[in-house]
């Protein structure tokens, strides 16, 4: 009487062990196909892969990436090669993307081009495998900026252009007036000359800072500031006689080596005096001060002319901005070279001025000495 219980005992116990047996041999292939993916990225590709300069995801879900390189890691601020996808904008536009690719709606993947909340721009590009999906970043934050000050350049210039450009199309429909006064014609032959130095100033700067942006890192090389600025001050030391001001040089001595452009520098030290001759006064004094400080050499131009208004300063680097006069010659462009060629050097400019009591100017900027040789 106790045989078909135990029969039926013994054939419930085995469809249990074959369906345990299955269960644990599906569960095995499953950890095997993830152990061989993170194999096979281990031991053939992380070497290369770690080190690339781009950026490698593979992702095995909308919430899961099993492999992550440094480059990606650093960019999208991931804390380990593999692990769970943040929730936030970034992942949620990467699995609408993903969603896409695996629906076919994009066949060749998915480009996009995004801001990070780091303020970096990356173009990432998504594409699916049998088993996993692969993302290629690439930082091109650099370029990104590059294109938007070209841009912002070019349309700044081709606004700034129609001023000159007008006045010297008007003046030479003047010239072309029969019988008109000698007086009028003088008039207009100065405003040509006036209007043409500035459209060449203009083209000269935008091409220099054009250099400037698309050039590779400036050529470094060990220069004595006291020697530049001396003779900044001695080239433009026959304007200055012309217009009654004075310029005086004030140094430590002596002062550390620097590390940079001299050609560059003496841009900057050339552009800051030139400053100083189109709007100082008869009878102003500048003077360029060079003086050790942390870090490097401390170097500013200091005048007692009229001053800047405060409303100003914080716009005086920007491309085509004037805060003098329009009879003041000046391109606008200027202040923005010399801040230019300043980044480069690992330095910033720095503007304070008095517009009451004792009134004028300083504008400032620390140079990096040479570093120290091992």
């Amino acid at each position: 009487m106790l045989v078909l219980p135990l029969r039926g005992l013994l054939w419930a116990l085995l469809l249990i062990l074959v369906a345990v047996v299955l269960t644990a041999l599906w569960l095995d292939r499953r950890r095997a196909g993830r152990r061989a993916a993170e194999t096979f990225i281990d031991a053939a590709l992380y070497a290369i892969l770690e080190h690339a300069p781009f950026g490698w995801l593979v992702l095995e879900s909308a919430e899961r990436y099993v492999y992550a390189n440094a480059y990606a890691r650093r960019l999208l601020g991931l804390e380990a090669p593999s692990g769970s996808i943040p929730a936030v904008e970034w992942g949620f536009l990467l699995d609408d993307d993903r969603a896409d690719v695996r629906r076919g709606r994009a066949p060749e993947g998915r480009y996009r081009v995004l801001r990070l909340p780091s303020g970096r721009v990356i173009r990432w590009w998504l594409m699916s495998g049998r088993q996993w999906d692969y993302l290629f970043l690439l930082d091109i934050t650099s370029q990104y900026e590059a294109e938007e000050a070209r841009t912002q350049l070019f349309a700044g210039l081709s606004h700034e252009l129609r001023t000159p450009v007008g006045a010297i199309l008007t003046h030479l429909e003047i010239l072309s007036l029969p019988d008109i006064p000698g007086e009028t014609k003088a008039q207009s032959l100065q405003m040509l000359r006036a209007e043409a130095r500035r459209l060449a100033r203009m083209v000269h700067l935008m091409l220099e800072l054009g250099r400037l942006e698309t050039s590779p890192e400036i050529d470094r090389r060990p220069i004595d500031l006291v020697d530049l600025a001396e003779q900044a001050i001695l080239s433009l030391a026959a304007q200055a006689e012309k217009r009654n001001i004075r310029f005086s040089l004030e140094a430590d001595s002596p002062l550390p080596v620097v590390w940079g452009d001299p050609d560059r520098l003496m841009q900057v030290f050339l552009n800051l005096l030139d400053n100083v001759l189109k709007h100082c006064r008869p009878g102003d004094q500048a003077t360029v001060i060079l003086r050790q400080t942390e870090g490097g050499v401390l170097c500013a131009v200091r005048d007692t002319g009229p001053g800047i208004p405060a409303e100003h300063l914080p716009h005086l680097t920007r491309r085509f901005y004037r805060a003098a006069k329009q009879e003041v010659e000046g391109s606008g462009l200027g202040l923005a070279l010399v801040e230019e060629i300043l980044r480069r050097h690992g330095s910033r400019l720095e503007i304070s001025s008095r517009t009451e009591g004792e009134t004028g100017t300083c504008v400032q900027f620390i140079l990096p000495t040479k570093p120290a040789q091992p």
